[in-house]
């Protein structure tokens, strides 16, 4: 991961990127769900909405550079789990996005990354995050679960 650095996005300028890296999830994850989006126009409409979650929820969108190319990025916020949770343990931080360039895989880009968004987490006091992934991701699963992510909840879903 040498030359990477993690900071802060600058939505000005990064715009294009993150909409080039929503297609991107959704080219990898189409190949394990067929209801991904594969148009251009997917990324230009889903990130307001993504800037806005992390807006309002405590959130915020990290990416790594190299050389000054971005080449992944984060979107992280809290979250609340349903009232049946202890009232301590219902805010929880929540990767909604992470996205690595696939030249630059493999080489930590996506744990620095996550690590970014657990740091703050800890700064808000939280005591838990959450990730999720296809569960037929197996490259997205193992990563996490060797970042210290373990399986806490199984979405089921049937097509009718």
């Amino acid at each position: 991961m040498s030359g990477v650095r993690v900071r802060d996005a600058d939505l000005t300028h990064d715009r294009p990127a993150f909409q080039r890296f929503i297609l991107g999830s959704n080219t990898v994850e189409a190949q394990f769900a067929s209801d991904r989006r594969l148009d251009a126009a997917v990324g230009e409409e889903f990130l307001p909405e993504l800037i806005e979650r992390a807006a309002s929820k405590q959130g915020r969108i990290f990416v790594a550079e190299e050389a000054g190319i971005v080449i992944g990025w984060a979107v992280c916020y809290v979250n609340q789990e349903e009232i049946y949770v202890r009232p301590e343990e219902r805010s929880h931080g929540h990767v909604a996005e992470l996205f690595v360039e696939e030249a630059a895989r493999g080489r930590h880009v996506g744990r620095a990354l996550l690590k970014s968004c657990e740091d703050h987490f800890r700064s808000l006091g939280l005591k838990s995050a959450l990730i999720g992934a296809l569960s037929h991701n197996t490259r997205a699963v193992n990563a996490y679960r060797a970042a210290g992510y373990a399986d806490y909840a199984v979405n089921l879903r049937k097509i009718l």
